[in-house]
């Protein structure tokens, strides 16, 4: 299938309905450049995830790397405000063996700690300078709901309408309905429309996509939706409008691991009233339950191969963003004590290396809360030293080490932590 179609069939299907809030948020990435070339809309959503705040013992996430079957690869680095919520991150290419940032988003908060608005910049590398392109609004009625998403368009003086989502709630704070717009001539158009039901315990059960046609709403597509007894979803169910019939459009189910982390999404599409493969995504988490890794497959001349899927990522402000991509890998790391200007150490920690997969090189860091000398030393995939790091006295504290593979032939690697009484091994991965 080739991507244009892809696109299109995966926006019929209506992703969105895996999440409980369509909200349109416009970053989609089909070959990692996107400098000044996002499309107005993609099929990402905005939840209503509250970001994490004032819990210092947990992991953050750090970084992710989107990773293309043609080779290309961007890189999101995240930063935190004192109280852990997303300050801003940066997204950049890999070109000619360094990360080149092209993008910053800026977040602020209301006083409910509610994302209120996101900046949008694009950095012009010629001229070291940062412009502003566009900015998210967002409003919220007196219990928290967002109700409204507004994005606004710099025109190089000053930010206008572009479109809005509008959305409504019952008296059981369930989102019923939202509504998009365009800013089309001064006045507000209707775009899409959907529409929720639920259960009687308040259980999103199907959701109906409409188009707004010839001054009338049209029905495009139903998505029912299944759940397992911890409410996780077990199946969707998507349905498409023609001639006055819903016709059997696709059919998504969903595994779990023991966690109730979704470890697989598989799709499968109806052709001649018959269901086929059509693609399948996994997640890999670590011992913390966070998600480190996604990939995607397709069903193509009877098996399964590695092709760019949409891979989605919940940013920790709580916006969904999304990639046609072969993988993504996560980086997660432990924030320092809130206001803290000691950086203490209180365990033994071996992070890890970042970026991986890598080429030529990469970082390991690592921390001792005791004094004494530390070894850190690569192996092969077979248990052979490749290299020495660090062998050598250190003090308590965090440090960070260079890996520089030039020499190496692509494969696996296993670099190991020695010190005092503590040992710690974690893979890395160097494609050329």
């Amino acid at each position: 299938m080739d991507l244009l179609n892809k696109t299109l069939c995966l926006l019929l299907l209506g992703f969105l309905a895996l999440e409980i809030f369509p909200q349109g948020q416009p970053c989609i990435s089909i070959n990692g450049n996107i400098n000044n070339s996002f499309p107005k809309r993609s099929i990402y959503n905005v939840s209503n995830i509250t970001p994490l705040k004032n819990n210092n013992s947990a992991e953050v996430l750090d970084s992710l790397i989107c990773i293309f079957l043609d080779g290309n690869r961007i890189k999101i680095t995240y930063n935190y405000n004192d109280d852990l919520s997303l300050n801003y991150f940066t997204m950049a290419d890999w070109f000619n063996g360094e990360w080149i940032i092209y993008d910053k988003h800026t977040n602020t908060y209301n006083s409910e700690g509610n994302l209120e608005s996101a900046l949008w910049e694009w950095f012009n590398s010629s001229s070291g300078e940062w412009f502003k392109y566009a900015k998210d609004v967002y409003n919220y009625d007196s219990l928290g709901n967002r109700v409204v998403y507004l994005r606004l368009y710099f025109n190089g003086q000053e930010f206008e309408n572009d479109f809005k989502y509008e959305n409504f709630y019952d008296a059981a704070n369930n989102l019923v309905s939202s509504v998009n717009q365009d800013w089309i001539d001064s006045i507000w158009i209707n775009r899409y429309k959907s529409v929720y039901t639920y259960t009687p315990q308040n259980v999103n059960d199907t959701i109906l996509f409409q188009d707004w046609t010839n001054d009338k709403w049209v029905n495009i597509q139903l998505n029912i939706l299944e759940y397992d007894e911890e409410l996780n979803i077990i199946s969707n169910l998507a349905k498409r409008w023609q001639e006055d019939n819903w016709l059997n459009l696709g059919m998504g189910t969903f595994e779990y691991d023991v966690n109730n982390n979704l470890v697989l999404e598989n799709w499968e599409i109806a052709y001649n009233n018959t269901w086929e493969n059509w693609f399948r995504i996994f997640y890999e988490y670590d011992e913390n339950n966070n998600l480190i890794h996604l990939f995607g497959e397709e069903w193509v001349n009877e098996q399964w191969v590695s092709e760019d899927e949409l891979l989605k990522v919940t940013n920790p402000d709580g916006i969904l963003f999304g990639y046609f991509a072969k993988e993504i890998f996560l980086y997660y790391s432990k924030p320092t004590s809130v206001g803290s200007e000691k950086n203490i150490v209180e365990e033994y920690d071996l992070a890890q290396n970042y970026p991986n997969p890598f080429n030529p090189s990469t970082t390991i860091k690592y921390q001792i809360p005791n004094a004494g000398n530390v070894t850190l030393k690569v192996f092969d995939i077979l248990g052979r030293e490749v290299t020495t790091l660090v062998d050598e006295f250190k003090n308590e504290g965090r440090y960070e080490v260079n890996f520089n593979a030039s020499k190496l032939a692509s494969g696996v690697y296993i670099y190991t932590i020695r010190a005092n009484d503590f040992t710690a091994s974690k893979k890395l991965m160097l494609l050329k």
